[in-house]
């Protein structure tokens, strides 16, 4: 029977198996793996992003993974821009494109285009915002959020300026909040699946995966990448270590037991923080199918069914 070719989005909370899950259903389709990952298209950043190896990426083909340089910004709408030229060319190939990622924004770009595309553009009031988080900082534009879309807030970490300024514009170009704006969209006809377990045995994987982490080298990752100020250097994993107690040595960043254990306690905390902000934000597409963590036979049938109507 015929494929349907059409994207396939694989979500959930990190440490999930939403990658493994892509590499997966690569292995029985010609596709193009799209990362919906806003750390991944840094250079650099490998170990606390949890890229898969460059052998597997010259397995299967992997695209929007280490396009830009930890020091230049990105956004939402360059992520939409660039993965839609990747969905189109993919599909004109005959390849099944796979956008697999936790990055909740990048979604919502691709799902529900109006609601980033140049339709709703501020310029003069992104300037002001922008002059405005300067000045009063990070959790006074956070608060100012959560006043007029809450819930939108709620999934934004306080240190995430670009997309905090973003959502703000919308609301206060259009009046409504980025759900309304969604709401006002027809829903999606998405093939779309996710992945979540139980919060325990989420937490564990999250633990064993930050622990891989460091024993893979994520100190020197995180210490060798540059500023601080870096719009890169803001993500989960690599924010704990801007005020790391350290020593140099022959090239190595050495830092104190007590030190490391400082941090990698900040990591898993913030990591199982974000864990429940991405499901939260993901339950609220009604039209994803979620599967246990590890379930990727059920996972693939679905798929196959939805593309094949196996």
């Amino acid at each position: 029977m015929p494929i349907n070719y059409q994207p396939i989005y694989i979500a959930g909370p990190t440490a999930s198996g939403k990658s493994e899950l892509a590499l997966k259903l690569a292995e029985q389709f010609d596709s193009v793996i799209i990362s919906a990952d806003s750390m991944q298209i840094y250079r650099g950043l490998d170990i606390g992003t949890a890229k898969v190896s460059k052998e597997i990426r010259a397995k299967y083909e992997h695209k929007l993974i280490d396009i830009i340089d930890c020091d230049e910004e990105f956004s939402v709408a360059q992520f939409a821009e660039l993965a839609k030229k990747e969905i189109d060319s993919a599909i004109s190939q005959g390849k099944l494109p796979i956008i697999v990622g936790g990055t909740g924004l990048y979604f919502e770009s691709l799902l529900y285009p109006m609601t980033f595309g140049k339709t709703i553009k501020n310029e003069e009031l992104r300037s002001e915002l922008a002059k405005e988080y300067e000045q009063f900082g990070a959790r006074h534009m956070h608060d100012k959020l959560s006043e007029l879309d809450s819930e939108t807030a709620e999934r934004l970490h306080p240190n995430d300026s670009r997309r905090i300024i973003r959502a703000l514009e919308i609301i206060l170009t259009t009046g409504k909040t980025l759900k309304q704006n969604s709401d006002n969209q027809p829903t999606p006809k998405a093939v779309m699946v996710a992945l979540n377990t139980v919060r325990e045995k989420l937490y564990d994987r999250i633990n064993e995966r930050v622990d891989k982490m460091f024993e893979e080298g994520r100190i020197q990752e995180a210490l060798s990448v540059g500023s601080s100020d870096y719009q890169s250097m803001q993500a989960i994993g690599y924010k704990e270590f801007s005020d790391c107690k350290y020593t140099k040595q022959d090239g190595q960043y050495l830092i104190s037991n007590d030190e490391l254990n400082r941090i990698k306690s900040l990591i898993q905390q913030h990591t199982r923080n974000y864990a429940k902000r991405q499901i939260t934000w993901f339950k609220k597409y009604d039209f994803i199918r979620w599967f246990e963590c590890g379930d990727y036979q059920n996972a693939i049938a679905y798929i196959k069914e939805q593309l094949c109507g196996f």
